[in-house]
């Protein structure tokens, strides 16, 4: 057989798989609704009643433990947020800050950190850094730098016609060879 063939004998039995599956949930619904008639027809009314408000019960439940479980989404969020402005500072423009750089970035024998200051933050918390290299593309958070005591470059030694990566901007400090 062709593979195109194949294809079509394949496609031909997942639409009887789907169909079969289809009747097979139409059977079992509709034996359910003619028991729920049944059982309103014969004077059972109050058992059919019950169900119902079982399943009203039960959905009540449902979306109360969702409200419940958003709630305590919302305040272990509000927790986390105050935990992390309590353990970053936030940084005013002109400071000097500590960026790490990431292992995979730098030479053996670069250094582990780049010095930058801070240019603008933006609404949402982002920072935009510079070096004496140029501007950082990136926009930073406050986890991802350490505010530095001193402050050693100023905004005026930002050279801001250059947009560089935090990687060639390590490659620039560099004293090495980048190896």
């Amino acid at each position: 057989m062709s593979q195109p063939e194949e294809q079509i004998t394949t496609e031909n039995d997942q639409s009887k798989n789907n169909e079969n599956y289809n009747q097979a949930i139409t059977s079992v619904l509709q034996s359910e609704q003619l028991e729920m008639t049944e059982d309103i027809q014969s004077g059972n009314e109050e058992e059919y009643d019950q169900e119902v408000l079982s399943v009203d019960q039960r959905n009540r439940n449902i979306t109360d433990a969702r409200k419940s479980a958003y709630d305590g989404l919302q305040k272990q969020a509000k927790r986390m947020k105050v935990i992390s402005d309590n353990a970053h500072p936030k940084p005013d423009i002109g400071l000097t800050v500590r960026i790490p750089v990431p292992d995979v970035d730098r030479g053996r024998g670069d250094a582990r950190s780049i010095l930058a200051v801070v240019l603008e933050s933006t609404e949402d918390g982002f920072y935009r850094l510079g070096t004496k290299e140029g501007v950082i593309a990136k926009y930073y958070s406050r986890s991802e730098f350490s505010v530095c005591p001193a402050n050693i470059l100023t905004v005026d030694d930002v050279s801001k016609e250059n947009e560089l990566s935090l990687r060639s901007v390590a490659r620039a400090q560099s004293t090495g060879h980048g190896f």
